[in-house]
């Protein structure tokens, strides 16, 4: 999946906490973060460190990829 924006990362670590059945505050504590920050980063409207975006993106199951366009010139922007 190619994610551009706040609001599509948000949109998927929401749905990806969801699926494993996490509420937002039982994921924060593991984080740690507040389970505010969390609520609002899956909602695209606050940033985090790249540090805890890694660490969270761990804690349920995701990774990060990255393509160069000239790389990869199959991987089109939506």
């Amino acid at each position: 999946m190619i994610v551009q924006t706040a609001e599509e990362l948000g949109a998927l670590i929401r749905r990806r906490r969801k699926s494993q059945g996490l509420t937002i505050e039982e994921l924060a504590s593991v984080v740690p973060c507040s389970p505010r920050l969390l609520s609002e980063l899956e909602r695209g409207k606050r940033g985090v460190s790249i540090t805890m975006l890694l660490q969270l993106m761990a804690l349920i199951g995701l990774e990060l990829d990255l393509y160069g366009r000239e790389e990869y010139p199959d991987r089109r922007r939506r």
